[in-house]
């Protein structure tokens, strides 16, 4: 098979995936729905004051929703090419490997946009509930700034990285790829947190009474009653922020790789 990209056979084999897979689709944001709907709309119904708890816990919910339906969702990427049976026929259409993967890692990547369209849907129609209910002064409730101040640092990073590392544990993994890609990263989660980067901080900042932290970025302890917080700047900084973007296209070529092996 010739393996030069041709947008046309693109088409074609994309066309083929929506063709199986869109009732699937369409039944997981319906279900993503119904579970933000039982989970936001309960509270919003009480609420009669602004406060920004509110901002804070919709980003709490927003990121592990995310990390949960995009590591679902991303597990289940070559899970076409799981067993022979399945994966011959796939693997002999008449398309390039390049092909073939874009249309997995386009999946993927439409996750996001669906995702917003029916988190900000059913957050929009909590607040339309509760801001007619509010003060005339007092401020009102806008959809929650994914990029902003009420989501937790370390949280957002997994949000970025959470759908690619499990896109590639779904190739890695011929079988249970969201279990074991799970148990997995639950592992260097903890090797990273508790052992790796606990130890740099201890290491730097002894005998302190309590210690927060953003991975790798940022310690923040209590002394003698007092709060203190240390974040790395200038060079330091950009290195640390450029290994961690790094890791993300690192997964994708990766997974390519890895899915061109399985054509051998």
């Amino acid at each position: 098979m010739n393996q030069t990209f041709n947008f046309h056979r693109f088409g074609l084999v994309l066309k083929l995936h929506l063709t199986e897979h869109i009732k699937s689709y369409l039944l997981g944001a319906g279900l993503l729905f119904g579970l933000l709907i039982a989970m936001l709309l309960p509270n919003a119904v009480r609420i009669r004051a602004f406060s920004t708890n509110v901002y804070q816990n919709h980003g709490i919910l927003f990121g592990l929703f995310f990390c949960g339906a995009s590591a679902w969702f991303a597990s289940e990427s070559f899970r076409v090419v799981s067993t022979p049976l399945r994966g011959i026929p796939y693997l002999s259409l008449p398309a390039s490997q390049l092909e073939k993967y874009l249309v997995a890692f386009l999946m993927l990547i439409l996750f996001i946009p669906v995702f917003l369209g029916v988190f900000y849907a059913v957050e929009g129609i909590c607040f339309s509930i509760i801001n007619p209910r509010l003060p005339a002064s007092s401020p009102k409730y806008e959809l929650l700034n994914p990029i902003g101040p009420y989501m937790d640092p370390f949280l957002k990073y997994l949000t970025y990285i959470t759908p690619f590392f499990f896109f590639v544990g779904s190739i890695f993994f011929v079988r249970l790829p969201f279990v074991k890609t799970g148990a997995l990263a639950i592992t260097l989660l903890i090797v990273t947190v508790a052992f790796i980067n606990d130890f740099i901080i201890q290491l730097l900042f002894p005998e302190r009474d309590h210690y927060g932290f953003t991975l790798f970025q940022e310690v923040s302890f209590t002394q003698d009653g007092r709060w203190y917080s240390v974040e790395l700047a200038g060079t330091s900084k950009w290195i640390i922020n450029a290994i961690l973007l790094l890791m993300i296209p690192t997964l994708w070529y990766i997974a390519y790789v890895r899915f061109k092996e399985k054509e051998l």
